[in-house]
């Protein structure tokens, strides 16, 4: 009797902080995308502001040198927050990296969002959990509940950031406690960033799809691509971050670096189109629109790579996203497909393969594109996450994967 009391107060525990979380989470979410919009927005407006990006890369590089050495696994460090007994998400995690994705995106750094605003949000979640002495497993399903929450409410997606928040950390025996509260916080999140008046990317619904052998086949091939494209960009940012620290003693230096390149490939592309958050992209290669350059993918990637490779701050997720469509939509055009379809299929397959998240990534297709292409969401989400084996951009540590069960 007492145990199972024990076990209602807990669960009623957990709804409670995801509510609280949710809410919260909303609210940073609304605020931190409109800070993003209004950072994006002014760079558009301001486009010599760009020619900022080695003194803005110089200047984010020295505040992390000094004050963020510990913050700097991202998203790698909640999940070994959420995984090894006595690790934690520092408190400063949530400034600095708001700060730092805010500069990067008023310069024009090719990065996301979405991964800042899990962190951030984990990072507050975490800094309260451990004030109020909250014990261990306790605090590891709130960093769940924080994922959840983050994701959800900053993309417009409620399951999909359930899904996420449990398929991320890979820890059978959390699901049991926090698959209820990861979808509380979730909609909770995605409802409040809704009643602060925050829109979210309007994205069209993928129409009636005629099932056959000719979409079968252009998925099975599509899918190793989309594997290889998620492979590719891991190891190309690591490998870059791996040559920067090995080059370039001194940290600071390197998003300085980092910031002369990206000015020389404005240069060699002949456009500024791939800087920031790229939603034009995004939105051209959905509706299937003329005018996007063959190599749009590539030059995606690469902007982005060298930005967070070099040290500039913000996520991986939207720029997967767009790395995806593009490379989809092209595909779709070489083999005559639907572009609209496959710019669809590679935005959330090449995700699904960079994260490991693949059942997250089958919900995004149809929280956002609804569920007329469902059997190709699940074709091209789960074999391309098959097909890129171990690589995975959230690689928790060493101790941290021992630890996962």
């Amino acid at each position: 009797m007492r145990s199972l009391f024990a076990r209602s107060k807990q669960h009623f525990l957990f709804l409670f902080a995801a509510v609280v979380i949710g809410a919260l989470g909303g609210l940073v979410s609304a605020a931190f995308l409109s800070s993003l919009n209004w950072a994006t927005t002014t760079r558009i407006n301001s486009e010599w502001l760009i020619f900022l990006l080695p003194i803005a890369g110089g200047i984010v590089g020295y505040i992390y040198y000094k004050w963020g050495n510990p913050i700097t696994g991202g998203t790698s460090l909640v999940l070994d927050a959420i995984h090894v007994p006595g690790a934690e998400v520092p408190a400063r995690m949530a400034p600095m990296i708001w700060a730092g994705s805010v500069t990067s995106h008023l310069v024009g750094a090719s990065v996301g969002r979405e991964g800042a605003i899990v962190q951030i949000i984990a990072s507050v979640t975490d800094a309260v959990a451990r004030k109020t002495s909250t014990s261990y497993n306790i605090r590891r399903v709130f960093l769940v509940i924080a994922v959840s929450a983050g994701f959800g409410g900053l993309f417009g997606v409620p399951l999909a950031g359930a899904f996420f928040g449990l398929e991320i950390q890979r820890n059978a025996s959390l699901h049991k406690s926090a698959v209820l509260p990861a979808f509380v916080a979730s909609t909770v999140a995605f409802f409040t960033v809704e009643a602060c008046g925050v829109e979210h990317f309007a994205t069209p619904n993928i129409e009636n799809l005629h099932f056959g052998w000719s979409v079968i086949w252009r998925c099975l091939v599509a899918s190793c691509i989309f594997a290889l494209i998620a492979i590719a960009y891991i190891q190309l940012e690591h490998r870059i971050k791996n040559a920067m620290a090995r080059l370039i003693i001194f940290p600071p230096l390197r998003p300085v670096i980092g910031g002369f390149i990206i000015l020389i490939l404005v240069l060699l592309s002949s456009t500024r189109v791939y800087l920031g958050i790229s939603i034009t992209l995004l939105e051209s290669a959905l509706t299937g629109a003329a005018g996007v350059a063959a190599l749009a993918c590539l030059w995606k990637l690469i902007f982005t790579v060298i930005a967070l490779g070099t040290g500039f701050v913000g996520g991986e997720v939207f720029p997967l996203f767009i790395i995806g469509a593009l490379a989809g939509a092209q595909f779709a055009r070489v083999t005559h497909a639907s572009v609209p379809l496959f710019a669809v299929l590679g935005l959330i397959a090449v995700f699904a393969a960079a994260s490991n998240t693949p059942l997250a990534c089958i919900v995004i297709g149809i929280e956002l594109f609804g569920w007329n292409a469902l059997p190709v969401y699940c074709i091209v989400c789960i074999l391309s996450y098959v097909l890129s084996g171990k690589h995975t951009i959230y690689k928790p540590s060493p101790i941290a994967q021992n630890l996962v069960v």
